[in-house]
Order: C-alpha cells, then sequence, then structure tokens
C-alpha cells in the first residue's frame, strides 16, 4: 500500500474552514469552538487552539457550595476547565466520537464522563440516579444541563437513539447509556 506524498497528507488532514456556529466538528473525533467569550470543557481535552485564549481549571468554589458538596460526596468526575477570550479551541476525548446538540430552553441528562464541552449560558447540576440497577453498575451520578445554547458529548460509537412512548418502556444497561 503506498502512502501519500507530504503534498497530499497536508491537503488531506489541514483544517477545515470553520463556519458560523459556535461549535461545530472538525471530523468525527474532534471539536473546534470558535470562542469568543467563554465556554467550558472538560478537563484534558485541549488539544490544540488558536489565537488569545486562557484556560482556567474550575475553581473550588466555582459554583458555589452546593455543587461543591455535591461533587465531594458523589465523587462525580466531570472536572472542567473555563476557555476565554478569542480564537479556535480543539477538543477531543480519547478517539471518542463527538456529538453536538443545539437546546433551545431545553434540558438534557448526560454521563459525566461523556460531556466535553457547553456554553457559558447553560446551566448545569449534578443529579443522582434514582433506579438501583443504575446504582448497581456505578452509574449513580449524571449531569443536567439546561438552558439554550450549544453542548457537545461524546460516545465510543456511532450513537443510537431509541424512542421512548407512554406504556413502551425502554430498557438500557447504564454503562452503554449516555444521554437522556
Amino acid at each position: 500500500m503506498a502512502g501519500n506524498s507530504l503534498q497530499e497528507f497536508l491537503q488531506e488532514t489541514a483544517v477545515k474552514a470553520a463556519g458560523q456556529d459556535t461549535f461545530e466538528l472538525e471530523g468525527k473525533r474532534c471539536l473546534v469552538v470558535a470562542l469568543n467569550g467563554m465556554v467550558w470543557t472538560k478537563m484534558g481535552s485541549m488539544v490544540s487552539y488558536n489565537g488569545n485564549v486562557k484556560f482556567t481549571r474550575e475553581g473550588i468554589m466555582e459554583h458555589g457550595l452546593g455543587r461543591l458538596l455535591k461533587k465531594a460526596v458523589t465523587s462525580e468526575g466531570m472536572m472542567l476547565t473555563k476557555a476565554e477570550g478569542q480564537g479556535y479551541v480543539y477538543l477531543a476525548d480519547g478517539g471518542k466520537q463527538v456529538s453536538i446538540i443545539r437546546l433551545e430552553n431545553q434540558a438534557i441528562t448526560v454521563n459525566g464522563n461523556d460531556v466535553l464541552a457547553f456554553e457559558q449560558d447553560i446551566q448545569w447540576d449534578v443529579k443522582m440516579m434514582k433506579k438501583i440497577v443504575g446504582m448497581m453498575q456505578g452509574g449513580l451520578f449524571n449531569v443536567k444541563l439546561s438552558g439554550t445554547g450549544y453542548v457537545a458529548i461524546t460516545t465510543h460509537y456511532d450513537p443510537i437513539t431509541l424512542a421512548v412512548k407512554p406504556g413502551q418502556p425502554v430498557f438500557t444497561d447504564p454503562n452503554a447509556t449516555v444521554a437522556w
């Protein structure tokens, strides 16, 4: 199997021109954030950036005493970094596939480990699963994201969506369930 020339490699892997949205995909496994202000990102997810961007680890009291205590009691692993400024930030998470969701005064609950980034206007809170099966599987705590703005989540493979209808319950393995 013949390889690419250096020129072909550079052309095939060059960053695509950014569009008009704040969150866009740069391939299936990389999120590009057109930063003009602030976004929250998963700690350790920054691959590269250009422009005038400052990264700050989430402060211990950043979101108030209540959320600090919840995170301490639940051992919730969602550690965040604040990206502020103007430029482009590229985020990825261990080769996982990235999906972008635009919330319009809506809410979504996501496994805390699968939250890649969200805009500053999105409110978030740690929630506990109420079903004993989830507790036994180690999926006790999740993150509720609500409001209007972009959210980026990750999955190990192509995500599938199961419709939930009255009288037709849906059951999933807590280890495979990313969001609802």
